[in-house]
Parts: C-alpha cells; structure tokens; sequence
C-alpha cells in the first residue's frame, strides 16, 4: 500500500512538472537564441539580418506536400512577407500536413531572386496556392536549424502577392540570385564562423575571395586556404565546408551553374 502510493506521488509531480513545450514537435537542433526577430521587421529591414541567424514565431501557411521540403512561415497579424523555411541538405522534413499550425523557427535569414520556374515548382507543392507568379521573384527564406511545431492549430491569412525582382541591378549585400541553371551570392564571415558542410549537388562552383583569408575544405582532398584574389573550383557532387580560420572578417562571392550533362553519342550506320 505504501509503495502504491510513492507511485502515485512521483506520477503527480512528473505530470505537474511536465515542460510546457511538451506539446511542440520538435526537429533538429536546440535553440541558441533568446530574442525573437518578428517576421515584419525581417519584410521591412531585411539588410540587417541578411546572412544572420534569427528566431521567428508565427504559423505556418503552407507546407510542401509532397515530400515535406519546406514551409512557409508568416506572421498571426499577418503583417510582413512569409518566409520559406528549409533544413540545409534536407537533413530534416516538415509533416506534409502542418499548414496552419503555430511555429518557432531559428536559423539564417537571407532572401534570393529567383526564376518563375523554380517557384512555380513550389506553388505545385502548396507555396501561394492560385498567386500569380512574376518572371522573376524575391523571396525571403531561412535555413533552419532549429524548428518546434506546436499542436495548437491557427487560422493562416490569405497567401501575400508574389514580390516582382528586377535583374537590372542586384544589391549582393542584401540578397542572392538565382536564374534556370546558375546564379551567385555574397558572404560575409566574422572570425571563427564557417558555412556548414553541403554538396554542390548538381551544380559546378566557384569560390572568389574577396577579402581576408578562407579556408576551403573539399571531401577527397587537402584544404584550401584562399586570401584574397584568389578562387578555388568546386566539382558537381561534393560536399565542401567554408570557414574563416583567421582573426579578422572574411567575404567571398560564390557562383554556381548546372553540371553540363554527357551527349548522347549519335547512332552510326
């Protein structure tokens, strides 16, 4: 009997101290940050964040349904452009059924122009069901690394209009651009901060270093240290990781282009 009820106490005091996000799936890494940026002061002050991490809150407007690649996120107000969210290299999926449920997200913001094609794959998977989609768009977007969705269900707001970008003249100092086949960015990195491990895919790229020293670590091969004027090749299907090892800031532009694929050798008679 007394054994009972010791069993009974520690269950009330687990159940009384159980934590309140509890109730939130959680996928990938822990939270690092206390402060949370909200999605109307990413849309209006995007060059502050650019290429920095943040945590927002809101809900979720849309997620891909197909494989669970992305969500996008925008604010309960409504206020402010959504921001499509995504875990580098896929190392993580959203359910394929979580539009309209409350999110945190961490990770690094940037935003990207990019060619009607590409988006309208996304409109395909549920990405601003029925907005026109102009030839080329600006989009806001965070590679997470730390994402808990709560099991509270919000109604989300009407998808926003898809932002026209103009190619004229890009600002690499606030966004990257992407056309079908190839596109380029800027970074920045502080001392000891790197740009974790991903492969270049399908894609050949090109490292220029701009200022201060980077070293390149390419899978397969020995380490490449570049100062500034200097470039390193990066072949399709190679995980790479760029780091600034130095005491002092290092920026670099990056460009990539689809792997030329073998033709197809013509039947001789």
């Amino acid at each position: 009997m007394r054994l009972q009820r010791i069993a009974i106490i520690i269950l009330l005091i687990e159940m009384t101290f159980t934590p309140a996000d509890a109730q939130w799936k959680h996928i990938g890494k822990d939270f690092t940050l206390k402060e949370t940026t909200t999605i109307s002061e990413l849309s209006e002050h995007p060059e502050k964040y650019y290429n920095r991490d943040v945590k927002i809150e809101g809900v979720i407007a849309s997620a891909c349904t197909n494989e669970g690649c992305f969500i996008e996120v925008v604010s309960k107000d409504g206020k402010g452009e959504g921001v499509l969210v995504n875990f580098p290299e896929l190392t993580h999926r959203f359910p394929t059924d979580c539009a309209g449920y409350e999110v945190m997200v961490e990770g690094m913001f940037y935003q990207k122009i990019y060619p009607e094609s590409r988006v309208n794959h996304w409109q395909g998977h549920s990405f601003r069901k029925g907005i026109k989609i102009p030839e080329f768009s600006l989009i806001k977007r965070i590679h997470a690394k730390a994402v808990s969705i709560s099991e509270k269900k919000s109604t989300a707001p009407n998808p926003d209009e898809i932002i026209p970008a103009s190619i004229s003249r890009i600002d690499l100092n606030t966004m990257e651009f992407e056309a079908d086949g190839f596109g380029g960015g800027k970074k920045s990195l502080a001392p000891g901060d790197k740009m974790e491990e991903h492969s270049s895919g399908n894609y050949r790229e090109i490292v220029f270093c701009l200022e201060g020293v980077l070293t390149v670590i390419k899978q397969g091969v020995e380490p490449v240290t570049l100062n500034s004027g200097e470039m390193t090749y990066i072949p399709p299907d190679t995980k790479h990781e760029i780091k600034n090892q130095s005491d002092k800031p290092a920026v670099y532009l990056f460009v990539f282009a689809r792997k030329i694929e073998p033709e197809a050798k013509k039947h001789e008679h």
